[in-house]
Order: structure tokens, then sequence, then C-alpha cells
């Protein structure tokens, strides 16, 4: 007998969450369909037939995922476009801090040499989302200059995702990792940003590299310290 059609999304976002656990357990995407079947009690042909191939789980997983980022980003609000942009990166870090192992895990799949498609889905994802904000602050007249909305959220999107990696990889404190977003956002957006808004965002430069100074030089201690008790 065939599934209704609200079975059958229903027993998706099942396997969608048992993917998402799997991932958080082992720290990457290295679980089998075989595993995926098992964990979520199921036959082992049913992953196939309601979600597909592996990589399309994958991107059932990263869009979900983009879908909750999303829904939070709803419920920002900023005096203008520029400021929503700035305040949708720092979420961003809230949002990887808050379900970690999963990120840690997804990034560390993406960027695996084997994972060309989860990466093309995670690149499409970002680049619809950071465009449109980038494109609005350059409408606003907030952003401007010869270089535009493309090259832009092209170069945002490169920044915040080699920062997710490396805080993936170094195992960064959460104060890091909000702080190193921070100031790598504003390096980009401070070549574009309007004259009028300009000394605000060099203040803003300032401050958060002088915060970022003192955590990485007390990262460095303990680094010496460990190394000096191994």
């Amino acid at each position: 007998m065939a599934l209704s059609p609200e079975r059958r999304a229903a027993r998706q976002d099942r396997l969608a969450e048992v993917a998402q656990a799997l991932i958080r357990e082992r720290g990457d995407a290295g679980f089998s369909m075989t595993e995926l079947a098992l964990r979520a009690e199921v036959s082992p042909a049913t992953p196939y037939n309601l979600l597909g191939s592996k990589a399309e789980i994958l991107r059932r997983v990263i869009t979900d995922d983009f879908a909750r980022f999303t829904d939070r980003l709803s419920h920002v609000r900023a005096a203008n476009s520029l400021d929503f942009l700035l305040a949708a990166s720092d979420l961003a870090v809230i949002h990887y801090e808050a379900d970690r192992q999963l990120h840690r895990g997804l990034l560390r799949a993406i960027f695996s040499a084997d994972s060309a498609e989860a990466r093309d889905v995670m690149s499409l994802e970002a680049r619809s989302l950071w465009r449109a904000l980038v494109a609005a602050a350059f409408g606003s007249g907030d952003l401007q200059g010869v270089v535009g909305p493309d090259d832009i959220s092209n170069l945002f999107i490169r920044v915040i995702g080699a920062t997710a990696q490396t805080w993936s990889m170094d195992g960064w404190s959460p104060e890091r990792f909000r702080l190193e977003m921070g100031l790598a956002v504003r390096l980009i957006l401070v070549a574009v940003v309007a004259p009028g808004r300009r000394d605000a965002l060099v203040k803003e430069i300032g401050h958060i590299a002088s915060a970022l100074g003192i955590v990485r030089e007390a990262a460095l201690r303990q680094d010496v310290i460990a190394l000096a008790r191994s």
C-alpha cells in the first residue's frame, strides 16, 4: 500500500532527524545507509525509497538546517539593512554554537574530499541567503562602491565558511568564534560601507580586534601550558 503524502513526509522527517543524530555522534557524515536504516528502525531499502541516495540525505540535512536559521533570522529586528546584515552574521555564530556537534560534523563532512555534492548544496543555500542580504544593503545605500553585491556576497560567504571551518577544526570557544566572525565580516564591509557609516564601523573593528587579541593570547598561553605538560 502506498504511503499517504503526510505519512511519507513524516518518515522523511524521521530519517533526516536520525541522520542528524548520527552526524552529532560521529563528528562527521560517515554513516552508512544500512546504519541509518537500523537506527531509524526501518528496512534497509526505506532510506533509498523515501529519500534516495546518501547525497540526497545530506542535502536534506543541510536544507533543513538553513530553514531553521532562516526562521531564527525572521525574528531579528534591525534599524537598517547594514545592521541587519551584521546581526545575521552574529546569529550565524549563535546558530552554529546552539548545535555545535551537528555543525562541526557537517562542516567536516562538507570539506572532505568526497563530498562535492554536499558542498554544492551548502554553497547554493548560502548564496541564496547572503546575496539577498548584501544586495539589500547595496540597494538601501548602506553599502556602495565599484565592487557590486555579487562580488561582495561571494567574498562574504567564503569568509563565513572559512571562519566556521576553523572554528570546527580548532575547537574555538564561543567567545572567540563570535569575535573572529565579527571581525572578519566587518573587515569586508568597511571597504564598501557608505561614508556616513564608516567611522562607526571602524570603531567596532577596533573594539573587536582589541578583545580578540586578548582572547587569542589567552588561548596561546593555554596551548603552551598543555604542550609543556604533555
